[in-house]
């Protein structure tokens, strides 16, 4: 876990250092992403057999029918997942041409809040007191945080944390809906398809937009390759395997790390120091996030 937090604290340095333009950055790495699993998918096909897991009634006149329906149902998801992923890639790597590293890199992480509140509302979930005090904590330090700068590097724009943020709504679209594809897809099965739909999404949309998709001098692709293999294969990988071992809200806790190793990294590289008031911003929604996951465990437990 502690190395997942490591490669992925790497993405927002990596994604500062490449200068293609952000669609292309965003769809070259989940192309590469997709073609570095397609490898893993075939194994996983040669040893189980099975990627998908409909099982309706056997001997029934209705199963193939029903099959059909659920492994539709199942592509719908994952193609939807992959829309909201290429949403969030889109709208965060954008961000960080146009705000600071710790801005982007909190804000977006405020998606478990998200999922928290969206939970609540379209859900019907009920929602401890614990979980709503957290989430005014989290609203309050997100509006601190937006009307903080930096003392030196780039300057914080509006446009580009609300980039983040939407990235951040995005990607708990895209992590509420991936919890039901997953439910009857391998783990395998549902990164690969989901990565080569985003790919799919992105390029064409980098197009439409005007930006370059390539070609790039080699050093560009060595940043994707690199950004594609350390922060997507292992570092989130890395995450998936270890909630076989970990709780997921301990895993969701590393997560909170990430904001903190990417704005020490952007700082002794791009000299990217934040002003007081986004350190207190960035802190109050950290600790608010920390709060609601860790008494949610405890909750749980009890």
């Amino acid at each position: 876990m502690v190395s997942a937090v490591f490669f992925v604290s790497f993405s927002a340095i990596i994604i500062r250092l490449s200068t293609a333009p952000a669609l292309a950055i965003a769809a070259w790495r989940m192309a590469l992403a997709t073609g570095m699993m397609v490898p893993v998918l075939a194994v996983f096909h040669r040893r189980r057999g099975r990627l998908f897991h409909s099982n309706p009634t056997q001997g029934s006149a209705a199963a193939p029918m029903l099959r059909s329906r659920l492994l539709s149902r199942q592509v719908s998801l994952i193609v939807l997942s992959g829309l909201f992923l290429a949403a969030h890639f889109a709208t965060w790597i954008t961000s960080l041409s146009l705000t600071s590293v710790v801005h982007s890199t909190v804000l977006v992480t405020l998606h478990p809040m998200i999922v928290i509140l969206a939970s609540a509302a379209f859900l019907k979930e009920p929602v401890s007191s614990r979980a709503l005090l957290g989430s005014v904590g989290a609203v309050g330090g997100a509006v601190l945080l937006s009307m903080g700068s930096t003392i030196s590097g780039i300057t914080p724009t509006v446009t580009g944390n609300v980039l983040a943020f939407l990235g951040a709504l995005a990607v708990a679209a895209y992590m509420v809906i991936g919890r039901w594809a997953r439910r009857e897809t391998s783990a395998s099965a549902y990164n690969t398809l989901v990565y080569g739909t985003a790919a799919a999404v992105l390029f064409p949309f980098a197009l439409v937009l005007g930006q370059s998709i390539g070609p790039f001098p080699l050093r560009e692709y060595l940043l994707l390759a690199a950004l594609a293999f350390f922060c997507t294969i292992l570092g989130h990988g890395l995450f998936n395997w270890a909630l076989r071992f970990i709780p997921a809200t301990e895993v969701s806790l590393a997560v909170l790390l990430e904001p903190v190793f990417a704005s020490l990294m952007a700082a002794v590289l791009f000299q990217e120091i934040p002003g007081p008031v986004t350190v207190l911003g960035a802190v109050i929604i950290l600790g608010s996030l920390a709060f609601v996951l860790y008494h949610g465990t405890m909750e749980v437990k009890r």
